[in-house]
């Protein structure tokens, strides 16, 4: 392998590979290796961790042919390869007629550990006549290659190969765990491109069932700019004359980070009154977004006392300011209770009235009061 860059590293040396390294000057080291490293691992996708590694080993390695397979962890299949230096039809052979015979794959997918083709057989002489060089690798004369599994959490995802055709260009122990460490780079690398495409899957799978909710939904996204609303956020809007404002309301932060709800009055457009409804929770993280569930009364009214005859007097107070849309922290403040005897209330308020949430106690007070005017 060719040298871009010379000195000894410090890198190499905490590795135990600097030993190797003092009688190896061809091998790179150094700031242009680690920096080809934290290159790869940047990679967002496949393409672009392919077109990186192809570019890099290029520039560092004085090598006329490499490549990286990507295999499926659980067949062992071929998914993607990037070569250099080979043609399609080398590739094509080595799959129906190589592979099967290929002593340096066998040994590694056997090992998990990399492999120097003159270190699985006895000589050249005897690589020469070898079935994989006969069948395929005399193709472009491989005379060295080095063979290294790229693995990571799922196993084994792939096998990055450098190989020269020059019977004089063996290869160095050194320079066989310089390949092996690189792989390790590249099963990292694959490893965050598909933690980040399962994360993106995840995040289609819950905007497609945001959308398709009945439940009216708010999402703020401190790297957004506007705030996202369902379809279903949507359609409970356009019955509110002045729809804006009575979601900004519903949405306004308290001091905390703590989940939160408010009830705005709102004037609905077919001339009624109602009570908008907005039980809010932040999502988990620095920066995480707030979720806002919206829910619409009709006509609201004062609450009758014999809705809350289950309650005692103290318990209805606190009842009554959490439908107004009062935090646990903002009752304590009116009605000066510490903010734990406020959370105690609720939760008593909750087990006599069985609900579990601000917005279920509002929608069971409504529901009462509304059943009430029927009768």
């Amino acid at each position: 392998m060719g040298v871009n860059v010379m000195g000894s590293s410090p890198v190499a040396d905490a590795r135990g590979l600097g030993s190797d390294f003092r009688d190896d000057s061809r091998s790179p080291v150094g700031v242009e290796l680690l920096h080809y490293a934290q290159t790869l691992c940047a990679s967002v996708n496949h393409r672009q961790l392919e077109d990186r590694f192809i570019g890099g080993f290029g520039c560092l390695f004085d090598l006329p042919m490499y490549g990286l397979y990507t295999l499926d962890p659980w067949t062992g299949g071929i998914q993607r390869v990037a070569a250099v230096g080979v043609g399609d039809t080398f590739l094509d052979r080595y799959e129906r007629e190589g592979r099967e015979v290929d002593l340096v794959d066998a040994q590694v997918r056997t090992t998990r550990r990399a492999v120097y083709n003159m270190a699985a057989v006895a000589s050249m002489d005897e690589w020469l006549e070898n079935p994989l060089y006969t069948k395929v690798a005399y193709l472009h004369d491989i005379r060295h290659v080095i063979q290294a599994p790229v693995l990571n959490r799922d196993g084994l995802v792939g096998m990055l190969h450098c190989a020269t055709s020059d019977p004089t260009r063996a290869f160095t122990p050194y320079e066989v765990r310089l390949t092996a460490a690189l792989a390790s780079v590249v099963g990292t690398a694959i490893e965050g491109i598909n933690a980040r495409g399962g994360l993106e899957r995840e995040r289609d799978q819950a905007v497609v069932a945001l959308e398709r909710t009945g439940t009216p939904v708010v999402i703020i996204d401190p790297a957004a700019p506007e705030p996202r609303l369902n379809d279903a956020a949507r359609s409970l809007l356009v019955k509110v004359t002045d729809p804006e404002l009575s979601l900004h309301r519903a949405l306004a932060r308290p001091g905390t980070r703590e989940s939160f709800s408010h009830h705005v009055e709102v004037e609905r457009v077919d001339g009624g009154t109602g009570l908008l409804h907005g039980q809010s929770s932040y999502t988990r993280g620095e920066g995480g977004a707030l979720i806002t569930v919206l829910e619409l009364q009709r006509d609201q009214c004062a609450i009758s006392e014999e809705t809350l005859t289950a309650l005692t007097p103290r318990e209805r107070e606190v009842a009554l300011l959490v439908i107004d849309g009062c935090s646990d922290r903002e009752i304590s403040e009116r009605l000066y209770l510490s903010h734990h005897t406020v959370s105690q209330y609720v939760k008593r308020i909750y087990r006599k009235l069985d609900v579990t949430s601000r917005v279920a106690l509002t929608r069971l007070l409504v529901d009462l009061r509304d059943s009430r005017m029927r009768d």
